[in-house]
């Protein structure tokens, strides 16, 4: 059957449509040394930009984040939750994504994406890394239908592995390990980048593997709930040879959840790709046993496997924890760019926020009434912590005004069998199912429903605000994911 576009109409019954998207951030905007250039990707959790610093007119990139299902973006360019009951969840990620990136910081490797600042503003938060040239593996894989070679594998491989092992020894799963998260160089070797630490937060949250999860590449154990099938380094093993198991033959291997059910997954030795040696397809077979003591333990035991030379000592290195920073908020005439210019003051003046975060939620004016020390600063500083203090209380108790209305969007219903990627204007957001809804920013769009089993369906979409397009299509049975 080909795909049915049917035409846009309102249910009356549903209501209005859920505000449950956040546009990115526009061309020119400022976001501390940076301003934004265009935007780079996005996904359901988060925007990367190409920005420049204006300090050093360095090109780099920017990530924001932004959980499309979860934020608002106000007309002041702040996020928010888009209702009270995603406050707590929209919170947890974004304690999630700012632990990331201080980790992130801390672990030096080439191959390991570099955090060159990171902080709060606006609501959510941020992390500038360098800007990396080169395509994905993911796009390298579509280039290359047939099954790339073993010798270009193991130069993926080899720094790959690296990264991972300078990871594992921070105490850190990766995680996250797909061809869509790995950046080929053509100079300088691969780079693997972040580690999805945001959505998997979200992910235990609302209880949604398939939000936290890439199938065909993360491990059985990633799956269970139980105590006693540890996550470890072994995980990130049976994710890179998932990755190699693709990139070789073309395909995508099965789910973990459906080997264990029933393996299809036929295991390279008895089926050697073209260019592939015994010794890599042994490697490949072992890193994706079902059973994760059957697996490589370690990234260096991989890395032996494939047969690769150990890293030079110094290669990867471990830095202190970063502190956590808080972004100035620009000057804004509006009460809102006010009251955050006081609450910023006042943080910075450690003895009073100390006092006053300390404290159990009660009375605003206990802020002000707590007694000043007089501990040998001049009575100018003194009379200064006085009055950030009052400004503190002031702001508080000020009536909080509305936040501006939300944008209006467009909602794409999706009803694909048995399954796809769906692309929209060339970025991926989800797979269906679970996925069976989309906001998007009304306009013309162009979506893609992808399933390697048979041929792209491209369609032209007339989004329009406040309106549902439903998008129906069945591909000929065999598809498997």
């Amino acid at each position: 059957m080909s795909a049915r576009l049917l035409a846009p109409e309102p249910d009356p019954a549903a209501g209005p449509p859920p505000v449950v998207a956040a546009a990115p951030l526009p061309p020119g905007a400022s976001l501390c040394d940076f301003t934004i250039e265009g935007l780079l990707g996005q996904g359901g959790f988060g925007v990367v930009y190409r920005a420049r610093q204006r300090s050093s007119g360095r090109a780099v990139a920017i990530k924001e984040y932004l959980p499309a299902q979860l934020a608002v973006r106000r007309a002041d360019g702040t996020l928010a939750a888009a209702a009270d009951a995603h406050a707590a969840t929209y919170a947890a990620g974004l304690r999630g994504f700012v632990d990331e990136a201080r980790l992130l910081a801390r672990v030096r490797h080439p191959a390991l994406v570099e955090v060159l600042d990171a902080w709060e503003q606006q609501g959510t938060a941020y992390l500038a890394m360098p800007l990396y040239e080169g395509p994905t593996l993911e796009r390298l894989i579509q280039a290359h239908p047939g099954g790339m070679d073993a010798g270009t594998l193991r130069a993926v491989a080899a720094p790959l592995l690296g990264a991972l092992d300078a990871l594992h020894a921070a105490g850190c799963v990766h995680r996250d390990v797909a061809p869509d998260n790995v950046i080929v160089r053509p100079d300088a070797g691969a780079v693997l980048l972040d580690l999805g630490a945001a959505r998997r937060v979200i992910g235990d949250r609302v209880r949604a593997m398939t939000v936290m999860l890439k199938a065909g590449y993360a491990p059985i154990e990633q799956y269970a709930d139980d105590p006693d099938c540890r996550i470890g380094p072994w995980s990130d093993v049976y994710a890179l040879g998932a990755v190699l198991h693709h990139a070789a033959t073309g395909e995508p291997p099965p789910p973990s959840p459906l080997r264990v059910m029933r393996d299809t997954r036929t295991p390279l030795a008895g089926r050697p790709p073209p260019g592939c040696d015994d010794g890599f397809v042994a490697a490949v077979d072992a890193a994706m046993a079902l059973r994760p003591e059957d697996r490589p333990q370690s990234a260096r035991a991989m890395r032996a496997l494939l047969g690769l030379q150990d890293e030079p000592p110094g290669t990867a290195s471990i830095v202190p924890v970063p502190p956590a920073r808080v972004a100035p908020v620009d000057r804004r005439p509006a009460r809102w760019g006010a009251r955050a210019l006081v609450l910023a003051a006042a943080a910075a003046l450690a003895a009073s926020v100390a006092l006053w975060v300390g404290r159990d939620a009660g009375p605003v004016q206990d802020v002000a009434e707590t007694p000043v020390a007089d501990d040998g600063r001049s009575g100018d500083a003194i009379r200064t912590e006085r009055a950030a203090r009052a400004a503190l209380q002031e702001a508080a108790a000020r009536p909080m005004p509305p936040p501006p209305a939300a944008p209006p969007v467009a909602t794409l219903r999706l009803s694909v069998s048995p399954w796809a990627e769906v692309w929209v204007d060339g970025v991926r957001r989800g797979v269906t199912p679970p996925l069976k809804t989309l906001t998007l920013a009304p306009g013309r769009r162009r979506v893609e429903l992808r399933n390697p089993a048979a041929p792209t369906v491209a369609l032209q979409v007339d989004a329009r605000a406040g309106r549902t397009t439903e998008v129906e299509h069945r591909f000929a049975a065999g598809g498997t994911r």
